[in-house]
């Protein structure tokens, strides 16, 4: 508004002193033509009679209203017959300069009309004839005045013959006559007067209009801010918001006008919007709960196919052992009994004879046998799928009787944490305890050089009894996790491998399963989960 209002002012301005230049060009180019074109300055100049001026004089002075005449000179070819100046003017007369461009004129008038009565002016006359010059003049006070110069001709006459033509009533006569020139009239118009008008025009038209196109800008723009710029920017600012989620949020209706119903189709547009995004929420709050139940069931689906692999295994490594077991048990039996006979017939012989050197073959193939009878004992333990008689039993029970029949080294702490009360479980309790002592057994295997052997009971939910063995040892390697519970995989370097496979199998025979959580250097922890019997299986085994 500012801008406009100085663009505005700054036309006016100029528009203003190009009017005001050229008034006063008008008004000096007047006054001077009059001096020029009166009879009695030139008869004062045919006469050289200066008081013949006065007259003519004074009404110029007359039509100054304003005092804007600074000098005003009269002169004929030869001398200066009149000359005068404001008293405001601090220069002479002497330093105006005296235009003398007529000395020799050239203006004609080209062609002459006579009519009936008097004569009229056909065509245009000479610019140069009769124009007044008009220029700028600065002083050495530094004033600067606007000189008007107009030459006075000698007055037109009729000569006889021309006389005799308007009677007779021709119509044209052309010729061609040169005007002679009487002098001049010289007259300096002041720029003060028109400096003042101009700064009158300033402070009365042009600084007010800029201060009401100011004001008025201030209006329309507060007008605009307020009822337009304002809601639409509070509108935009909702609307970052919206895309940003939130769908809480409204414009305030203002008014009633196109601004006001744009915010009414705007909060309705959210309204919709938000009731669109809860439903989507919804739809994907159940989509999520799908997929998890899906990770679920797939994790499960995973566990299950895991069990169900390690069941085939543990099936089929117990076919062969079976089979191996039965061929071989009969063979290693006929050999054990046969080195018996064979050890008693030595003992009764001669010592000299050489038979101390048998006798301490007999008893490796002896160790030897033994062994390989404990082995296949034990295969034929894991083959047996024998279905667990369950009773509700006190897992501590177990977990004591367990302890009581491994050595345990000094050097291993026992910590056992049986919550209290702790329900009973529905359990075979010889399998379990052997669960329990293959799990003892390898926690104090993990560590030889001493660590803390932690066992936890306690209940996991209303079905689930959970029982933790927690070393402080090696840990196992995150690669050989899902390894651990195949048959025949061990990391002992005289183990069999059978040990946690027939532990799952167990517990798995129970409705129950087995989870392992280690980390290699920081322990590991076995944790069996055991069904807890039910009330009626409680109250029997109180009972």
């Amino acid at each position: 508004m500012i801008i406009i209002s100085t663009l505005s002012c700054l036309f006016f301005l100029s528009h203003t002193k190009r009017q005001q230049k050229d008034a006063l060009k008008r008004f000096g180019t007047s006054l001077v033509m009059l001096l020029a074109q009166d009879n009695e300055v030139k008869h004062a100049l045919r006469s050289i009679q200066p008081a013949f001026l006065d007259t003519s004089i004074q009404r110029v002075r007359e039509l100054d209203r304003e005092d804007e005449i600074g000098y005003l000179r009269v002169s004929n070819n030869q001398v200066i017959m009149f000359e005068e100046k404001a008293s405001w003017i601090n220069s002479d007369m002497e330093k105006i300069p005296l235009r003398k461009d007529y000395e020799k004129p050239v203006a004609t008038l080209t062609h002459t009309v006579w009519t009936r009565g008097g004569s009229r002016l056909v065509g245009e006359p000479s610019q140069t004839s009769e124009a007044p010059f008009f220029g700028c003049i600065t002083l050495d006070s530094g004033e600067t005045f606007c000189d008007f110069t107009a030459p006075i001709f000698e007055k037109q006459t009729f000569s006889e013959e021309e006389f005799a033509a308007q009677i007779l009533g021709e119509e044209v006569v052309s010729e061609e006559k040169v005007q002679q020139i009487l002098g001049f009239v010289q007259i300096g118009l002041s720029h003060r007067k028109l400096d003042e008008r101009i700064q009158k025009i300033i402070w009365q038209s042009i600084i007010p209009m800029g201060v009401f196109i100011v004001l008025g800008g201030i209006c329309i723009t507060f007008f605009l801010t307020r009822y337009i710029v304002s809601p639409l920017r509070h509108m935009a600012s909702i609307t970052l918001d919206i895309a940003r989620g939130n769908l809480t949020r409204a414009v305030d209706i203002r008014s009633r006008d196109e601004i006001g119903q744009l915010s009414l189709n705007f909060n309705e547009m959210t309204k919709a919007l938000k009731t669109s995004h809860d439903e989507k929420e919804k739809i994907m709050t159940q989509l999520r709960e799908h997929i998890h139940s899906l990770c679920h069931a797939n994790s499960e689906l995973q566990k299950a196919q895991e069990r169900l692999v390690r069941s085939e295994k543990l099936a089929a490594v117990g076919k062969l052992a079976s089979g191996v077991g039965h061929e071989l048990r009969n063979p290693l039996g006929a050999i054990r009994n046969a080195l018996f006979i064979i050890k008693k017939k030595t003992t009764d012989m001669d010592v000299s004879t050489g038979t101390q050197k048998v006798n301490q073959w007999l008893e490796i193939i002896e160790k030897e046998t033994e062994r390989g009878l404990k082995i296949v004992n034990d295969l034929l333990g894991f083959s047996r799928t024998a279905k667990p008689t369950v009773s509700p039993t006190k897992i501590h029970a177990i977990i004591e009787s367990s302890l009581s029949r491994l050595k345990i080294s000094e050097k291993i702490k026992r910590v056992i944490q049986v919550e209290d009360p702790v329900p009973l479980a529905l359990v075979d309790a010889s399998q379990i305890e052997q669960v329990f002592i293959n799990l003892i057994q390898n926690a104090c295997d993990a560590m030889p050089m001493g660590g803390i052997l932690t066992i936890r009971a306690q209940r996991e939910d209303n079905s689930v009894l959970a029982v933790t063995f927690t070393d402080t040892g090696c840990g196992i390697p995150d690669g050989i996790k899902n390894l651990i519970f195949d048959p025949l995989f061990t990391t002992k370097p005289k183990g069999l491998g059978l040990g946690l496979a027939v532990s799952s199998s167990i517990v798995q025979r129970h409705g129950g399963c087995i989870d392992i959580k280690s980390k290699e250097g920081e322990g590991a922890t076995f944790i069996v989960k055991l069904p807890i019997a039910t009330i009626p299986y409680s109250e029997a085994a109180i009972k």
